[in-house]
């Protein structure tokens, strides 16, 4: 039981670090994910087919951006408010 216990640790180690390392690449190709936890990046990350589930990251992303107003074709952003 311990050595499984020692095996199961050593694969959670590695996920870890998988996960660790697929957010600081995703940080780096968009310098403004800094700004996020990785929970944060995490719930924007697995939302990317709605768009609008970012709204409560704008603050925390873009300076003085309060939310944005989507209207039209699915998904397109047509105003910003402060």
């Amino acid at each position: 039981l311990l050595q499984k216990w020692r095996d199961c640790n050593f694969y959670l180690d590695l996920v870890q670090k998988g996960l660790e390392d697929y957010l600081e690449a995703k940080r780096n190709s968009f310098a403004r994910f800094y700004f996020l936890s990785n929970d944060e990046l995490l719930e924007i990350l697995s939302q990317t087919k709605d768009p609008t589930r970012v709204q409560p990251f704008l603050s925390k992303v873009f300076e003085a951006m309060a939310r944005v107003e989507f209207g039209g074709k699915a998904g397109e952003i047509t105003s910003m408010l402060s």
